[in-house]
C-alpha cells in the first residue's frame, strides 16, 4: 500500500481581531470551494454529477470526488472521500486575528496546489465572515515531518512549484505483532459509523474497521493498494480510559441550502495490547491523513503518543 501527499502550511493575517463563531477549517473550505468553483468550472448551469468535465476538473475532484459506481475503493457509491484534507490544530472557536492551516494533498490533487494558494488569496480580498474582514497570505511553506521546511512565496503573484511528494507505505510482508500502549487525543470530532449510527463511545474492533476502511478507500483511490484478503480485528488490544465527550457544530451548506450539523467524539483515550505491522500502520495513517468522515472540514484529527513502558 502507498500513498503519496504534501502538506502546505498557509500563514494568514487578518486586518483585525475576529471571534469566530464556528470552526475556522468550515469557513476556509467554503472560501476555498467558492472561489475554485469560480475559478475552474466551465460549466456554471451544469450540476458537477451530471457534468461532462467533471472527471477533468480541480473543483469537482476535490469537493465532488464523482466516481464510478463499478469503482474500486467504495463499490456502489457514485462519490468518495476527498483528496484535500484540512488541518488545524486549534479547532476550537475562539478569537484570533491570525491563522495558521494545513492543507493535506494527496495522490493526484497535488500538482493542482496553485490553485488553492490562488483561491485562498482571492478569497482574503472578499473577505472573511459576515463582517468580510480582509486576511492577507503572509507566507506559504512546505510542511515535512523529515525535512526542512521551507518557504514556497516567490513574491505575492508567485510561488514555487518544484515540490516533492511525501509517501506513506505499508509493505505487507513483513508482518510482525508489537506491544504497546498509546494515548490518543482527538484534536477534532471523530466521526463514523458502526452498525448504521454514529459512534458516541469507541468501541475496540469498531474504531480499528474505521481506521482500516479510510486506508483503503484513499489507497485504492488516490495510491496503490495491494492489501490481500479481508481485514479482521484479531481482539488482542483494547480501548481504555476513555474520556470522550460528542461535540456538534454547525455548517451551513450551500449546496443544500440548510444548516447541518457535524458532530463527533473529542477528547482523549488509550490503546493498548499486542498489534499486527497493519494495526501499527493504521494508527500511523489516521495520525497523518485523519480518520472517519469529514475530514476536509478538519475533523478526525488526531495525536498518538506512546506511554513509555516500565
Amino acid at each position: 500500500m502507498n500513498l503519496s501527499y504534501k502538506t502546505i502550511r498557509f500563514i494568514i493575517s487578518l486586518t483585525k481581531k475576529v471571534r469566530f463563531s464556528v470552526p475556522v477549517p468550515f469557513l476556509f473550505r467554503s472560501i476555498i470551494g467558492f472561489q475554485l468553483r469560480k475559478m475552474c468550472c466551465i460549466a456554471h448551469n451544469n450540476v458537477c454529477a451530471d457534468c461532462m468535465f467533471n472527471a477533468d476538473c480541480i473543483y469537482g475532484l476535490t469537493f465532488e470526488s464523482i466516481v464510478p459506481k463499478n469503482n474500486a475503493a467504495l463499490s456502489g457509491r457514485d462519490r468518495i472521500s476527498h483528496p484535500i484534507i484540512i488541518d488545524i490544530d486549534d479547532f476550537a472557536e475562539k478569537e484570533m486575528d491570525s491563522i495558521v492551516i494545513n492543507l493535506i494533498f494527496l495522490g493526484q490533487a497535488i500538482p493542482y496546489i496553485p490553485y488553492f494558494y490562488y483561491a485562498i488569496i482571492k478569497g482574503g480580498e472578499t473577505g472573511i465572515t459576515k463582517e468580510r474582514i480582509p486576511y492577507q497570505v503572509n507566507d506559504i511553506i512546505e510542511y515535512s515531518d523529515t525535512k526542512k521546511e521551507r518557504s514556497l512565496m516567490v513574491d505575492e503573484q508567485q510561488i514555487d512549484t518544484q515540490l516533492e511528494p511525501e509517501s506513506w507505505e505499508y509493505n505487507s510482508k513483513t508482518e510482525t505483532r508489537i506491544h504497546k500502549s498509546c494515548i490518543i487525543s482527538l484534536v477534532s470530532p471523530l466521526r463514523y459509523k458502526a452498525g448504521g449510527r454514529y459512534v458516541r463511545q469507541l468501541v475496540d474492533g469498531e474504531f480499528a474497521m474505521c481506521l482500516h476502511r479510510r486506508a483503503q478507500v484513499l489507497c485504492s483511490q488516490y495510491g496503490r493498494n495491494d492489501f490481500t484478503g479481508d481485514y479482521r480485528f484479531s481482539g488482542s488490544w483494547t480501548i481504555t480510559e476513555q474520556n470522550l465527550k460528542w461535540r456538534d457544530y454547525v455548517h451551513y451548506s450551500a449546496r443544500q441550502k440548510k444548516a447541518m450539523r457535524l458532530g463527533g467524539v473529542i477528547g482523549s483515550f488509550t490503546v493498548s495490547g499486542d498489534f499486527s505491522s497493519y494495526e501499527c500502520a493504521l494508527l500511523q495513517f489516521a495520525e497523518l491523513f485523519h480518520g472517519g468522515k469529514n475530514t476536509n472540514f478538519g475533523l478526525g484529527k488526531m495525536k498518538i503518543r506512546e506511554k513509555e513502558t516500565i
